[in-house]
């Protein structure tokens, strides 16, 4: 997919954009009120048994420190655009906001409902790069700064988090969330119907 300069919207119109803004402004709110944190963050015991269910989205828009929502919007800010542009505006909000819905329920059904919050737009992200790697499964990325064709690299990254999930290598990361958030990732692109697209090709790299 061969995209001209000329013909590219600009990044601060996409939805991608709005998400990052969306993130960073909910981090400085929960940054200063411990409320609003427990409020938006999802506590299973809170929204399952007292009825707080729009946790289960506000979640995936707070996170817990500074580098944990600069990775994050780094990765979205990546390969977001690029599946945004594929899906469309409207598809890729709904594609995102399952992602990270599925990465909630799916850590809930694999370790119960507790009392421990769980934050953060991971879920959604890994379902992002997920339906990157299916249509453009040749594209290099680098996964801990090795290179590797996308489609070795997520499942490389799945077997990482069922493994880190599994044996709690990880203490505080929601390894089974982001396992969701792939599983997800893939079915929608299933059920969207997206198949494998030619090499994409960033606009400074195109001949204008």
């Amino acid at each position: 997919m061969r995209v001209m300069f000329g013909q590219r919207k600009s990044f601060f119109d996409t939805v991608t954009a709005k998400l990052l803004v969306v993130n960073i402004v909910v981090f400085l709110f929960t940054s200063f009120s411990a409320q609003i944190f427990d409020l938006l963050a999802l506590t299973p015991t809170l929204a399952i048994q007292k009825g707080m269910v729009w946790q289960f989205f506000t979640f995936m828009y707070v996170h817990g420190g500074f580098m944990h929502i600069f990775f994050n919007m780094f990765v979205l800010m990546m390969f977001g655009p690029t599946i945004e542009e594929v899906m469309g505006n409207k598809k890729y909000f709904i594609f995102y906001t399952l992602c990270g819905l599925g990465s909630g329920i799916f850590h809930i059904l694999i370790n119960g409902v507790g009392s421990i919050p769980l934050v953060g737009a991971s879920g959604a992200i890994f379902g992002v790069v997920t339906a990157y790697a299916i249509l453009y499964p040749r594209n290099i990325i680098y996964v801990y700064f090795v290179p590797m064709p996308a489609f070795i690299a997520i499942i490389l990254i799945a077997v990482i988090e069922l493994f880190s999930g599994v044996s709690g290598v990880q203490p505080g990361i929601a390894n089974f969330g982001h396992l969701g958030g792939m599983i997800v990732g893939f079915i929608l692109v299933k059920f969207f119907g997206y198949g494998k697209k030619k090499e994409h090709v960033y606009f400074w790299e195109d001949d204008w």
